[in-house]
């Protein structure tokens, strides 16, 4: 029996980088769901923003996670971090830094939402930045080997939807023009079709063939 397929991965935490435009981003700003080592029930939820260098979050226990829930227009059961993944595909996200904490605006939902986000200590911090670097990093390669397979996809030659077999030759298209094929004698010019090895007169020569061979006007009975 064939085992089933390992359920797919989870998708990636939202993220997206700030300011929002073309211009080069300054920050990185990303959600995770908080949840205790073997802990059954619904986790938290903390909001970070990040310049590689300091980082800023702030973080919902449960209670607070159905609060929030609540602000977001949610329901209990529905789950909030489509909402962070809609927000930042819009680049609908503003982030103030300040001197010990931070604000970021949320406004791509019905309503406008507003956090306050604290500075994270450094040696608190620094585990979290690496665990971003290194999750990043996995997903950049991710990509790349997807992308290069699709190319491989590409480049490779479609095969023949035809079975296997023995090669199938088309006729000879001269003996479709009506070329003689091998064994069979060519025609002479001239020959005749209904007696061949007998060839007909030429054009200029149908009168006399017509009339037969000329006499002699001296002896009419022999010819000439």
């Amino acid at each position: 029996m064939v085992p089933p397929p390992p359920p797919p991965p989870p998708p990636p935490p939202p993220l997206c980088t700030l300011p929002p435009g073309p211009g080069p981003p300054r920050f990185i700003c990303y959600c995770e769901e908080e949840k205790a080592a073997g802990a059954t029930g619904e986790g938290g939820l903390s909001l970070y923003v990040t310049d590689a260098a300091e980082l800023w979050s702030t973080c919902f226990t449960p209670d607070g996670l159905a609060a929030l829930k609540s602000r977001f227009g949610l329901s209990a059961a529905e789950d909030v971090t489509p909402r962070f993944r809609a927000a930042f595909k819009q680049q609908a996200v503003t982030f103030t830094p300040q001197e010990d904490a931070a604000s970021l605006t949320l406004s791509g939902g019905p309503s406008t939402l507003d956090f306050e986000l604290s500075k994270v200590p450094g040696p608190e911090a620094a585990p979290r930045l690496q665990a971003l670097t290194l999750g990043l990093a996995e997903r950049v390669c991710s990509l790349e080997r997807q992308l290069a397979s699709v190319e491989e996809t590409a480049a490779s030659p479609r095969k023949s939807p035809r079975p296997v077999g023995p090669q199938q030759f088309l006729p000879d298209p001269d003996s479709q023009r009506g070329c003689p094929g091998p064994g069979v004698r060519r025609r002479c010019p001239g020959e005749s079709l209904i007696n061949p090895g007998f060839k007909r007169c030429p054009p200029s020569a149908h009168a006399s063939c017509a009339r037969g061979p000329a006499l002699d006007p001296a002896h009419p009975s022999i010819p000439s």
